[in-house]
């Protein structure tokens, strides 16, 4: 889990656009692959309700925690996208941080569009961020820097060090370090994997799950991460 915070908890990039996004409708937001809430934080923090769905179950209960302690309406579920069914429908749908590129290949992305649609009303929005470029259009990015998160007298350190494409898969490697009270450092690698998409390749698997392409919205570079795009595509 304490990774997941130093790679992820930082990235504010998207908040503005997800903030525009929440203001246009009145009722419950969905938040795909919410992780410890980055997102599903900030908007319960703007007076939204949020039902916030992840398929780790640590990070669903330390979501839960959070919110509980601030008092804030959000419903943390431990679910599957591809299989969950929470019983209600909701007029906007969030999946940041390329979670698209993450759950798998085509197939895999159609079982969670179908599901997430399914959750949608009529009119409906889903709003996906996707990485916006392969590594060839990557080089001119941002040189990266590293995520760094000081917890309980540690300091932990997350360095992108390289990205290739590999098939049809981006594999992204990051040097992670640790730094103990005492002075002990502890050094690791780990790889990450995301299916190579395009905004239009996304539409049309959103077409066949039933949804309809709508618009895409830029998120910029920014502080050492690379740009993504938010595609959205409404329910039919």
């Amino acid at each position: 889990m304490i990774w997941h915070d130093v790679e992820c908890g930082a990235y504010a990039a998207d908040l503005e656009s997800w903030e525009e996004l929440a203001s246009t409708i009145s009722g419950p937001i969905l938040d795909l692959g919410c992780g410890t809430g980055r997102v599903s934080l900030h908007l319960a923090r703007l007076g939204h309700e949020v039902w916030a769905v992840d398929v780790r179950r640590e990070l669903v209960k330390e979501l839960e925690a959070r919110a509980t302690a601030e008092g804030l309406p959000v419903n943390a579920v431990c679910a599957d996208l591809a299989s969950m069914d929470l019983g209600r429908e909701f007029d906007l749908a969030i999946a940041a941080m390329q979670l698209m590129q993450m759950v798998g290949d085509e197939r895999a992305r159609g079982a969670v569009l179908a599901r997430v649609g399914a959750h949608l009303r009529p009119g409906g929005c889903l709003a996906t961020a996707i990485l916006d470029g392969v590594p060839e259009d990557l080089r001119g990015a941002p040189a990266p820097l590293p995520d760094v998160l000081e917890l309980a007298g540690r300091v932990y350190s997350s360095l992108p060090v390289d990205v290739a494409a590999d098939g049809g898969r981006l594999e992204l490697r990051r040097l992670r370090q640790e730094v103990t009270a005492d002075g002990e450092l502890n050094e690791s690698e780990h790889g990450e994997s995301l299916w190579v998409l395009d905004a239009g390749t996304l539409e049309s698997e959103g077409e066949a799950a039933g949804l309809t392409a709508r618009d895409r919205l830029p998120v910029p570079a920014m502080d050492g991460y690379v740009g993504s795009v938010i595609v959205l595509m409404e329910r039919k």
